[in-house]
């Protein structure tokens, strides 16, 4: 048989999957995977719904899923805007635009009602986010001032390039990429 190990008995995944699935387990994996990871409400129910269609997927799987989403949300354990805002600023620091921002949250499954709204108090809150991320990344991969002088002239062109490719407009990258902060010097 192809489910027994070499000892001829069942094989620890043949064990498992014989198990039927069960609003406990279900339960327990949903904690277990929050408990590693902060997450959107919509990527927590891709994954279970992905454990429960590996376990024999039960018809009153979605059910109970839908049950333990809607009490993680009630609760507070899960919440979509925090999880977006944490993202946001870590993706920030890191020196993502805002369109990269956008994306990122819209791939991990925030509503984007809720993105729309982060990202508009984003730009009243801080109106210069946008440039202290193109300045970190200008920083990070030593773009513009962060290059040794004789080189900056010569490369100017891809790293306005290399900061468009990263959603910063035109003018974002021209003022990120000025030596000094006051931007009289024209990069």
């Amino acid at each position: 048989m192809p489910w027994e190990g070499r000892s001829g008995r069942p094989s620890q995944k043949a064990k498992k999957a014989a198990e039927p699935l069960t609003r406990q387990k279900l339960e327990q994996a949903a904690l277990a995977y929050l408990n590693r990871f902060d997450v959107s409400a919509a990527k927590l129910r891709q994954h279970l719904t992905q454990r429960a269609r590996k376990a024999g997927g039960d018809e009153q799987a979605a059910q109970w899923i839908t049950e333990l989403l809607e009490r993680y949300l009630g609760s507070g354990v899960l919440d979509d805007a925090r999880f977006a805002r944490n993202l946001t600023s870590q993706l920030t620091a890191r020196g993502k635009s805002s369109r990269a921002i956008s994306q990122k949250l819209a791939m991990r499954g925030v509503p984007s009602e809720v993105a729309g709204e982060l990202m508009a108090a984003r730009k009243q809150d801080e109106p210069e986010a946008e440039l202290e991320a193109a300045r970190a990344y200008a920083r990070k991969r030593r773009l513009g001032p962060h290059r040794p002088e004789a080189e900056r002239a010569e490369h100017r062109q891809k790293d306005l390039a290399s900061l468009a490719r990263q959603g910063f407009s035109f003018d974002t990258a021209q003022r990120a990429l000025r030596v000094d902060a006051g931007g009289d010097d024209e990069f």
